[in-house]
């Protein structure tokens, strides 16, 4: 069974991406402490904007994974399947790791600010060069860090532990005995809000794989989902009509939790529940709206789409750089937001086009696969290559013509 290219799954997975980008350039400005480079000047708006984003974002990503992990089973045995995902996710990670985030890191503490989840600590008297600190990036935990490369390496350590269940699962010839209906679309609140209730006050979010419970039920039960939403179409089907509601709920449940967080003692229980229902159904919500408007190819989505593991290793160090040189700047939040967006966005797909896609080595540590004989000669002629008509297109054009 080769993987099906579903348009909808693939501009989702590139919204979701470049999404991270515009995130993290809003974390910059927010009055959350936990970035690494933070701006003088705060915004409650971009605040509130952050936390929407927050609620839904990753786990979609993870849900998107799940998907996907169904089809990269198809065809290979699990060691195979292994192989290709520490190929696609593990080289990246440690890529990642040793190039970008020390870098990140530097920046961090540079700045004054030491990350951590439960508060600021400013670090005081740090007058260390790079080179100073950079050995002792790989052997102290505290100055250690992957970023945003946790998702990776998150991913990796579901898709290896849960290999085998993912293969048997797979090849279960059963079909679906039960026609799924509309309130079987919800039924995902209920473990993912017992996840929130019962421990994320106790695990709140560090993202170090060992010590981040809360985070490993709630994104691992989302990329199971995903992966049996693609093992099932007749339950993924329920899902997207079930769009329009999720929206409405979910929005209703996004005013709730920002009612309850404004209270001068905000009921804990209640918020954590509000966020598993409101993150859901947003998650429900923009598969069902991909489904139904974003069913169409294009060569910007092609290129998009190649470019989405690159960019999303890529963004973080871009925006931190820049970043580190726009809070300097005597200007207000708008024009500093602005003008780190767009150059974050252009220097990062600028760095993609021009240092990694041409290049088969920098494809390889991105994750990416390698340039096909077709794309290479139409690169040596400068010319673009000439799109391949899916296989149903061609048949059903064969047949038209005996016809």
């Amino acid at each position: 069974m080769a993987p099906p290219r579903r348009s909808d799954i693939d501009w989702l997975r590139v919204l979701a991406t470049y999404l991270v980008l515009v995130f993290h350039v809003t974390k910059v400005f927010d009055p959350f402490p936990f970035y690494h480079v933070k701006n003088a000047e705060t915004s409650q708006a971009l605040g509130i904007a952050a936390g929407f984003v927050h609620q839904w974002h990753m786990p979609l990503f993870f849900l998107l994974a799940g998907w996907s992990a169904f089809f990269s089973l198809s065809g290979r045995g699990v060691r195979s399947m292994l192989a290709e995902r520490v190929r696609r996710l593990g080289v990246p990670l440690l890529f990642g790791i040793v190039f970008l985030c020390p870098v990140i890191k530097y920046l961090e503490l540079s700045g004054g600010q030491s990350l951590h989840f439960h508060g600021l600590a400013t670090v005081k008297g740090f007058h260390e060069n790079f080179l100073e600190f950079l050995p002792t990036f790989f052997t102290r935990l505290d100055r250690f860090t992957w970023a945003h490369l946790w998702f990776l390496a998150y991913l990796l350590a579901f898709t290896a532990l849960l290999a085998p269940v993912l293969r048997a699962l797979h090849d279960r010839k059963e079909a679906l005995r039960w026609k799924p209906r509309a309130l079987h679309v919800y039924l995902p609140i209920i473990p993912l809000a017992l996840i929130q209730v019962s421990l994320r006050e106790r695990y709140p979010g560090i993202q170090n794989l060992v010590n981040d419970w809360a985070n490993v039920g709630f994104y691992g039960l989302c990329f199971a989902i995903g992966f049996l939403l693609a093992r099932s179409p007749v339950l993924e089907e329920t899902v997207h009509a079930e769009w329009r509601r999720a929206l409405v709920v979910g929005t209703a449940a996004m005013l709730a939790l920002w009612l309850s967080v404004s209270q001068p003692v905000p009921p804990v229980k209640i918020v954590l529940a509000l966020t598993a229902v409101g993150g859901w159904c947003f998650v429900v919500g923009w598969l069902g709206a991909a489904r139904r408007f974003l069913g169409t190819s294009n060569r910007a989505l092609a290129w998009l789409s190649e470019s989405a593991m690159p960019v999303y290793v890529l963004h973080q160090i871009v925006v931190v750089l820049i970043a580190h040189q726009i809070v300097a700047l005597r200007a207000g939040i708008g024009v500093k937001f602005a003008l780190l967006l767009v150059l974050g966005l252009g220097a990062t797909a600028g760095l993609y086009q021009v240092a990694i896609r041409p290049f088969g080595s920098m494809r390889f540590f991105f994750g990416m696969k390698p340039r096909s004989l077709r794309e290479l000669q139409a690169a040596r002629s400068g010319q673009a290559p000439t799109p391949i008509a899916p296989l149903s297109v061609t048949v059903a054009r064969a047949r038209g013509e005996r016809g």
